[in-house]
């Protein structure tokens, strides 16, 4: 807890009313978006720049008059990029702060370039992996759920813009948001927020003057190679002569933008329960489900499918989403290589995305099970439902992994199993017999799935071959007195 000292120093600060009116408009974004409702504890990432050092003071200033009563802990992560006397001014100023604010700074420096050799990634991308890498292991450390940054209106903007400039869809567009998930695996538990979104650059450099600080410069944001960069001191100057507002409409442009994809991922969501099928380092489809679906929630789907498997789903762009939905009309068989490691398969009736090993990986045939008829049974992954309706009630429709069946053909005493050698059965429509290991070879159907393939069998063979044809004499005939109904589903698990 802060001590009286500390406690003596904020209440004894002279408010200007440019600073009253900043922390005013700072406490109603942070309980309009509830950033720290259920946090008592936060970790809070200072750089020593005007941004993180402003957001230090508000948040500092509030708990010590009536807002959110946070226990403040500060990190601090060197990079080792800039010489070392800026590096060590950094440190000596919030060391200063901490000491006088009676917060504990934790401390933190990596070689960022060795790690970007290393991992083939450039500067900017290894300087965040590694900074959130130490922020994360900190929060552990002190039992903190919550980290904030100073990200301000200016970020936002220039966020909006790199995405644009990139071609990226709706969820660039939206540019960051007010509250996020930790960006890297591992730590699942931990929120981003970002109090300053509605402050600009300007008002924190002029917030931290007023409080009579100096907050250090970073030279290489004066840089021009990053993109980021280039699009601060390059592109917002030139569209500022066109639209002196700019800043303001981009930020309209993402708030718009964040409220429709509000929506959209609701929506997305309970379609997602319905029709996605998780498995240990795969999210599947059926093709036919996916193409009924409107392009906008098609495309919301398959970039969900992206996030759940990959750490870090930034790398797959709009133009990888197109590309799946393209594979969608191509015939079973066709692979398409996506970034992160991941592969889209189309095949048959399925398509499925797949990370890494697991693309290949050997499938765990289906152990011989009786089913329940009527009833209901589970087996390696399928939920399979079983009725008998008398006459010839039959609605037959598109939907491959649902059959009706003979009932006098076929009688009760059903089993589920996957292939075995020298299996044989007669396809309906194709006349005559045929082994199975040629049907599966002529549908298509790759390798290292047709283990996984369910077969139906009757006391005389293969009823039924599930998602592709039920055998000749199973079929519905004019004579038919009952009909067996089997609806095979995937068992679905939980999207988080």
């Amino acid at each position: 807890m802060r001590s009286k000292s500390a406690q003596s120093h904020l209440e004894a600060r002279a408010h200007s009313r440019f600073g009253q009116r900043l922390e005013r408009r700072v406490l109603r974004y942070i309980q309009g978006h509830a950033l720290f409702s259920a946090a008592q504890r936060a970790l809070l990432a200072v750089s020593g720049g005007p941004d993180s050092t402003a957001l230090l003071l508000v948040l500092a200033h509030l708990a010590a008059s009536g807002g959110p009563k946070l226990d403040l802990w500060l990190a601090h992560f060197d990079h080792g990029l800039r010489p070392q006397a800026d590096r060590e001014a950094e440190k000596a100023l919030l060391s200063g702060l901490a000491a006088k604010l009676d917060l504990p700074l934790l401390l933190g420096q990596a070689d960022v370039r060795a790690h970007a050799r290393q991992q083939r990634l450039s500067l900017e991308e290894a300087a965040r992996e590694l900074r959130y890498r130490f922020l994360a292991e900190q929060a552990e450390k002190a039992a903190i759920t919550v980290i904030a940054t100073g990200h301000t209106a200016d970020d936002q903007a220039e966020t909006v813009l790199m995405h644009l400039v990139r071609g990226s869809g709706l969820t660039g567009l939206a540019g960051i948001r007010p509250s996020s998930s930790w960006p890297f695996p591992g730590h699942q538990d931990l929120l981003l927020v970002r109090p300053l979104l509605e402050v600009s650059r300007r008002e924190t450099e002029r917030y931290c003057q007023e409080e009579g600080l100096s907050p250090c410069l970073d030279v290489t944001n004066l840089l021009l190679a990053p993109l980021r960069n280039r699009i601060r001191h390059q592109l917002l100057p030139l569209l500022r002569r066109y639209n002196p507002k700019i800043d303001g409409a981009l930020l309209r442009l993402a708030a718009a933008t964040a409220s429709d994809l509000a929506y959209l991922d609701e929506t997305a969501t309970a379609f997602w329960h319905a029709l996605a099928v998780e498995d240990k380092g795969s999210v599947g489809f059926r093709r036919s489900e996916l193409t009924a679906l409107s392009p906008a929630m098609r495309n919301r789907l398959l970039q969900a499918a992206c996030q759940q498997l990959l750490a870090d789903a930034r790398q797959i762009e709009a133009v990888h989403i197109r590309s799946m939905v393209e594979a969608l009309d191509k015939p079973a068989g066709s692979r398409l290589s996506l970034p992160g490691g991941l592969t889209f398969a189309v095949d048959g009736e399925s398509v499925r995305l797949t990370l890494g090993r697991e693309a290949t990986a050997k499938v765990t045939p289906i152990p011989e099970t009786p089913l329940a008829v009527p009833g209901r049974t589970t087996v390696a992954g399928w939920r399979i439902e079983a009725e008998v309706l008398p006459g010839q009630r039959v609605e037959l429709g598109p939907d491959p992994y649902e059959a009706f069946l003979d009932y006098q053909a076929v009688g009760d005493q059903l089993t589920v199993r996957s292939r075995r050698r020298g299996d044989r059965f007669q396809p309906l429509g194709l006349g005559g017999e045929k082994k199975l290991q040629d049907y599966l070879v002529d549908a298509k159907v790759p390798r290292d799935e047709r283990d996984a393939v369910p077969l139906v069998c009757a006391s005389w063979g293969i009823a039924w071959l599930v998602g592709h044809r039920v055998d000749g004499r199973a079929r519905i005939r004019e004579s038919t007195r009952t009909v067996l109904h089997l609806k095979f589903r995937r068992q679905r698990t939980q999207h988080s």
